[in-house]
Parts: C-alpha cells; structure tokens; sequence
C-alpha cells in the first residue's frame, strides 16, 4: 500500500490539529516578518514589540498543545506510566510563566 502523500495527511488531520498548523503559520509569519524589519533596518522598539507578539503566540501554541495532549491522555487514561506523568507534569512547569521577580532572584 503507497504512502499518504502530504496533501492527503493534511486532508484527513483532525480540526484540532489543522488550527494548531494555522497558528504555528501565523507565528512562522511572524517570524520571517521580524527578520524583514531586521533587514529593513526598522526601529529596535517595534522590532521589541514583535518580538514579543512572536513569544506570547508560541507559548500559546505551546499552551494548546499541552491541554490537548492532558485531554487525550484523561479519555484514554495513558497517565498509568509515571514517568509519562512526570514528563507531562515537567512541561507544565516549563511552560508556567515566571511570578514577578523570579527573574531577579537568578
């Protein structure tokens, strides 16, 4: 039996996982947008302010994921294997944002 092409993959993705592919486009736009201003010379400040618009997307993509994931893993009950569990816990942590001040205690 052939292999599925790409297209076809992408056919058949879930509608969860075809709006995840379209906001990591969004932050790939974002991306190559920030290094057009790089190469445009544009103001530091609003290369700043992009910057962190490209940050705060990728922590939401990184968001959603996790919550899907934690979602598929409650209605399967995949969560039996510890060290499973302590990954998905370990990513929690990761993507937590700092408290203030944290980051002056470093």
């Amino acid at each position: 039996m052939p292999k599925e092409s790409l297209i076809e993959q992408l056919e058949n993705l879930s509608p969860e996982r075809k709006a995840m592919l379209n906001r990591l486009k969004r932050v790939e736009g974002q991306l190559r947008g920030i290094q057009r201003m790089i190469i445009e010379d544009k103001p530091c400040h609003n290369i700043l302010v992009q910057l962190s618009a490209a940050r705060k997307a990728m922590q939401q993509a990184c968001i959603e994921i996790l919550k899907n994931y934690i979602h598929m893993c409650l209605v399967t009950k995949s969560l039996e294997d510890t060290k499973e569990l302590e990954a998905l816990i370990g990513a929690m942590l990761d993507l937590a944002p700092l408290s203030p001040g944290k980051d002056d205690e470093a």
